[in-house]
């Protein structure tokens, strides 16, 4: 007897097992193509509040709350620090006191004016110091904190003492023009000085802070040009 033979019903239980293997094979290959690799899910796929939780320091942001608007979030009044001794809380009070139509009164609370200080550069002039001179182009706006100055002009119709609490060349706000304006400190004094430069980085800073100072400043324009206050600050010059 050949044991190497087959018998019939063996040789078809081969074959079925074969084809139910291969069977297997093509469902799982199939299935394969159906579902991607746990891997490649877990890169592509991951939520974002996952993923913004291990991102880097740049990105660790809540993923459920929106950014605010720099301008919301009050950077220009949390950048400067309280202080009792501050030039610009002291050129408020004393612009609050004066009775001078260049007095500088914008509505600035007390953070605005630390802000507004530290835009500035504090100056101390001697008695007799030449402050501005005629004839040149001097964008820059000065401010009276302790003191005061002298201002004369070419045709004498401005003529006028500016003491604490007053803005001095405020015609810079908005003209490139040359200056009549001759000023001299009366004594020893102290301005706060804001060059074109750092009014441009203030107004893009603060954009308040910034309209503030042009409101202001534009006031002690238009009541320098009221005829009724010239003749009075002109009575009282002489």
């Amino acid at each position: 007897m050949d044991c190497t033979a087959l018998p019939a019903e063996h040789a078809s239980h081969a074959e079925a097992i074969r084809q139910a293997k291969q069977a297997k094979q093509a469902k799982q290959a199939k299935q394969a193509k159906k579902t991607p690799d746990p891997r490649r899910a877990t890169m592509f796929h991951t939520p974002i509040d996952t993923r913004t939780a291990n991102a880097t320091a740049f990105g660790r942001y809540p993923a459920t709350k929106p950014l605010q608007f720099p301008l919301a979030m009050d950077l220009c009044r949390d950048q400067v620090p309280d202080s009792a001794d501050c030039d610009g809380l002291r050129l408020a009070a004393a612009a609050r006191k004066s009775t001078s139509t260049h007095a500088f009164l914008p509505a600035f609370a007390n953070a605005d004016w630390r802000v507004f200080a530290s835009f500035c550069v504090a100056r101390r002039v001697p008695a007799g110091f030449r402050v501005m001179i005629p004839g040149r182009s001097d964008r820059t706006l000065r401010f009276v904190v302790e003191g005061a100055l002298w201002q004369e002009s070419a045709a004498g119709s401005r003529d006028k003492v500016l003491a604490a609490g007053t803005i001095v060349g405020e015609d810079a706000l908005f003209s490139d023009a040359a200056g009549d304006l001759d000023v001299r400190a009366l004594e020893d004094s102290l301005i706060l000085e804001l060059p074109l430069a750092r009014q441009k980085e203030l107004a893009a800073s603060c954009p308040e802070i910034g309209f503030e100072l042009l409101r202001a400043g534009g006031a002690v324009i238009a009541a320098g040009g009221r005829p009724s206050v010239a003749r009075q600050e002109e009575v009282a010059a002489n």
